[in-house]
């Protein structure tokens, strides 16, 4: 398996623990990012949020991608929260991003990471409970819900919007790559250029469900997002 390539469909600012766990399994990643992050078309939900933060009304911030943490930071967070506000990461690569970023070095993680890992170990709120919740303008509303559900009050605002990279790509996959589509953004960007690899994974169910709602299903799906889970998932391939 040694030397394959694996296309990772993000670009690699947003490289983390998974790009340096393909390398020392021996794998090669490459970056061809199909879409790119831009601030939201309207900051003022996202600033309110970063000033609610900074007076210690919000008991939790949770954080579900390293873009969240730059683009918070570029809208005028400080980096930090005010004593008794606890911060949660949805997975590693999201922590390392913070870590890189700001003083923040230990966040909660859950044990499966994904939305529903944040949600599985999330218990019931009291009425007062309240969570700062920055995603993606095209964030699923599964955890946002999930936590509302549960008696949390949720203070949600877009923090940054994805959309399609404009032009020719730099270059294609190849015959023998691996591609790891990582959003049904990028699921969708792949689909539209008309892209083939010898194999595609996708990472976690969302993205596999968009790309078979576009009539071009994953050959594998993660188990988790990591070089582990790429490796399994390879090796599944035959």
């Amino acid at each position: 398996m040694g030397s394959l390539r694996i296309v990772l469909t993000r670009p690699a600012s947003g490289a983390g623990p998974l790009e340096d766990g393909l390398e020392q399994a021996g794998l090669v990643p490459a970056h061809l990012p199909l879409t790119r992050q831009a601030p939201p078309e309207d900051g003022s939900r996202l600033t309110e949020g970063i000033d609610r933060l900074a007076a210690g009304e919000c008991d939790w911030l949770l954080l579900t991608s390293g873009n969240t943490v730059r683009f918070l930071l570029e809208a005028g967070w400080a980096g930090a929260v005010p004593p008794g506000t606890r911060v949660g990461a949805v997975g590693p690569g999201t922590a390392q991003a913070l870590a890189r970023l700001t003083e923040i070095d230990r966040p909660w993680v859950p044990a499966l990471h994904s939305a529903q890992g944040i949600l599985d170990e999330f218990g019931q709120a009291g009425a007062a409970n309240r969570i700062f919740l920055p995603q993606s303008a095209q964030a699923r509303p599964l955890l946002a819900d999930g936590l509302l559900s549960r008696g949390w009050q949720v203070v949600s605002a877009p923090a940054y919007k994805t959309v399609p990279v404009q032009g020719p790509l730099p270059w294609r996959p190849e015959a023998e790559d691996v591609v790891l589509v990582t959003a049904s953004s990028a699921a969708h960007e792949w689909v539209r250029r008309g892209l083939s690899a010898r194999a595609v994974l996708a990472i976690g169910e969302p993205t596999a469900r968009s790309l078979r709602e576009l009539g071009a299903p994953a050959d594998a799906v993660l188990a988790e997002p990591t070089a582990a889970g790429v490796l399994a998932a390879v090796e599944s391939l035959g």
